[in-house]
């Protein structure tokens, strides 16, 4: 049996008792890191310049390099050769100095979803796509444990699979998100028995490169899978890319299934608040967190992976109803005289953006602003068509957005986010828009300009909403 792919990639675990390199000493190293110490190998992590390891129990128990990582590598090769592998963080990709020079080194590749995937021993349930990953993990694994199961959400999702298969006494399942940066490393050591890819849309290709490279490393999660595997696909349309086209020609022996909307001829459908299985069988989610045309598909696919783990339709029903989704992902901030304010900073681009609008109660007063990510080929027109009243742009973007739409939507300049917010308070109180229905932010970029994450700037939002709703003043902060 081979060890290694032809990216250097590794099939089968080395071989322990060895020093095991680690590069990254973030949360998926450090747990990295620690689950290899525990499997018998001897960590040495190679954190970078700008990332140095903070954690003082892995500066303790492990060999700690720092500097340019290709430029440590040698250094750390000879001193303590033979090395049995490399582990390599998500964000570093297969092309990056330090890994290409691992490879040329001979020394096997393990990402975060092999690593995890060789060492831990339950069910897995691997949830990629561009959008609603999060909530559809933390979804699966609620409906789990309040069926009575033993389940935890993993991988990009925050906790590393890593740190889920070095518990003492882990999960019977796994539910991880995978990343395609993830994905670009996993191989046959990752074994997941259920696999879905939500949808597909333009992001990352920073990373990537292209769309197609884009896609590949998400589909290739399929490649994973038992024969018999249940793979889940968005039922095809104009913008599935055809996706159960190009897992059926790379697999055709799983359990192929398509979801999709009430009219989409998909296996797993929803409309109206009700999804429907192959069988006929139905079940409501009429007034959840899914109960809408964007993220309704997204139910339809959890529902199949439920009913494949044996779940009841009252078990999955119950488990719709009380589902309590993630912060910043339209989260309703206040409700006042019949406007929804809603947080959902982690839109962090225009596809994500476009959908926050049709998911918002309409019209819609929409901040957009941030770090562009992508050329802007969301038009004024669309938004408008969408429901959006007034946009109101603010940071890096800002100029950007406001000149790319303001000939079909009314628009204002703003430089930060607080002042895009008091802008659009000062409309609504004066009646210079009409009777909007909710005040989204939805940025459409991401936060690297004014905040260090997503998750900050729908903080700083709500605290700023608050303000604006109550007359609280002073706030420790200005953006």
């Amino acid at each position: 049996m081979r060890e290694r792919d032809e990216a250097g990639l590794a099939t089968t675990l080395p071989a322990s008792g060895r020093a095991a390199l680690v590069f990254g000493a973030g949360v998926s190293g450090g747990a990295a890191a620690r689950l290899l110490r525990l499997r018998g190998y001897s960590p040495v992590i190679v954190a970078s310049e700008t990332e140095p390891c903070g954690d003082a129990w892995l500066r303790d128990a492990c060999e700690v390099r720092t500097g340019a990582l290709d430029e440590v590598l040698e250094t750390v090769r000879t001193s303590f050769s033979p090395l049995s592998l490399c582990y390599v963080s998500p964000g570093l990709s297969l092309t990056h100095p330090g890994v290409e020079a691992a490879r040329r080194a001979g020394i096997p590749l393990l990402g975060e979803l092999s690593l995890g995937g060789a060492c831990f021993r339950g069910r897995v349930t691997a949830v990629t796509g561009s959008k609603g990953k999060s909530s559809v993990v933390k979804f699966l694994a609620d409906a789990l444990c309040l069926a009575g199961r033993t389940a935890k959400p993993c991988g990009n999702y925050g906790t590393p699979f890593c740190a889920i298969a070095a518990e003492a006494e882990p999960p019977e399942d796994a539910i991880v998100e995978c990343s395609s940066f993830q994905a670009e490393t996993a191989t046959r050591l990752f074994r997941p028995d259920a696999a879905v890819l939500l949808n597909l849309s333009k992001d990352h290709l920073n990373r990537h490169g292209t769309m197609e490279a884009y896609r590949a490393a998400k589909v290739r999660l399929f490649s994973f899978l038992p024969p018999g595997g249940l793979a889940l696909v968005p039922a095809p349309c104009e913008d599935a890319w055809a996706l159960s086209e190009q897992v059926r020609a790379l697999r055709s022996d799983l359990d192929l299934q398509t979801f999709g909307g009430a009219s989409s001829g998909a296996d797993w459908r929803y409309g109206n608040g009700i999804l429907t299985a192959p069988d006929g069988k139905r079940i409501s989610i009429c007034g959840s967190y899914f109960d809408n045309a964007i993220l309704g598909p997204a139910a339809a696919a959890a529902y199949a992976v439920l009913v494949r783990r044996g779940l009841s339709s009252p078990q999955i029903e119950q488990a719709f109803r009380i589902f309590e989704p993630l912060p910043h992902r339209m989260q309703r901030i206040a409700e006042r005289d019949g406007i929804a304010w809603i947080d959902n900073s982690k839109a962090t681009n225009l596809e994500a953006l476009l959908a926050s609008v049709r998911m918002a109660p309409k019209p819609v007063l929409l901040l957009a602003g941030g770090r562009l990510k992508e050329p802007l080929s969301l038009s004024g027109r669309v938004l408008l068509e969408s429901g959006v009243q007034k946009v109101y742009t603010y940071g890096e973007a800002s100029e950007a957005m406001a000149s790319g739409w303001s000939a079909d939507l009314p628009t204002a300049r703003c430089s930060t986010l607080k002042e895009a917010l008091m802008a659009c308070e000062k409309d609504i109180r004066k009646e210079n828009v009409h009777s909007p229905a909710s005040v989204l932010l939805a940025p459409g970029t991401a936060s690297f300009d004014q905040f260090r994450s997503y998750a900050e700037r729908g903080d700083v939002f709500a605290v700023l909403v608050r303000e604006l709703l109550t007359g609280t003043k002073n706030l420790p902060f200005d953006r």
